[in-house]
């Protein structure tokens, strides 16, 4: 990245950096076969993380890369919510049937409808929502494109490449927990929540 940013040239032959990054065995990166991006960076973050860690930058990598979902489930009875924070340090959006970013963000909002849950309040089982929220963004946002998708008829990993748009400015309010759950007239009933609640 440096090289592409400080010289004049617009490529980069990364065949040292391949050598020199092993993978869980051990042995130097395959170049021969695909890997995936976001696993690679999860890997390099990983090992960022333990090189650090005895210093007084350990927390680097979440200062500038670490922001907080909230995955919450919602019932579709009583309308009691819980709520689980999750640290991520990259934003993974579903490419299938999707045409944009902005789309995909929805889908994360939207969730999906789960029946037969049992609702600790309710005492019954009932239909859920299960969603995803920004509890809080990042200073720096990565997202992962999910483009590869197993396929159950082949039993083989399939690749999308239909266009999937990018907005130029990307305003991440709509998505996030205080915009959602006060669109919803959510906020402030504290006996219909429990789990953890963003800030």
């Amino acid at each position: 990245m440096a090289h592409l940013e400080l010289s004049e040239r617009s490529d980069f032959n990364p065949f040292e950096f391949c050598f020199a990054f092993k993978d869980l065995d051990g042995n130097p990166t395959n170049i021969a076969e695909q890997k995936d991006a976001q696993e690679f960076l999860n890997l390099s973050f990983d090992r960022i993380e333990n090189l650090l860690r005895s210093t007084k930058m350990k927390y680097l990598l979440q200062s500038v890369f670490g922001g907080q979902t909230c995955s919450q489930v919602v019932c579709k009875e009583c309308g009691k919510v819980k709520n689980r924070i999750e640290d991520f340090y990259n934003l993974s959006l579903t490419v299938k049937d999707t045409k944009s970013m902005a789309d995909s963000l929805q889908k994360l909002i939207d969730g999906e409808v789960i029946n037969d849950y049992e609702c600790d309040n309710c005492k019954k089982k009932v239909d859920i929502s299960k969603r995803i929220l920004i509890s809080q963004a990042p200073n720096v946002l990565i997202v992962h494109l999910q483009r590869i998708i197993f396929n159950f008829d082949t039993f083989r990993n399939d690749k999308i490449n239909s266009f999937f748009e990018f907005p130029f400015h990307l305003d991440l309010k709509p998505y996030s927990f205080y915009e959602v759950m006060k669109k919803e007239n959510r906020l402030g009933k504290k006996n219909q929540e429990d789990g953890e609640e963003p800030e």
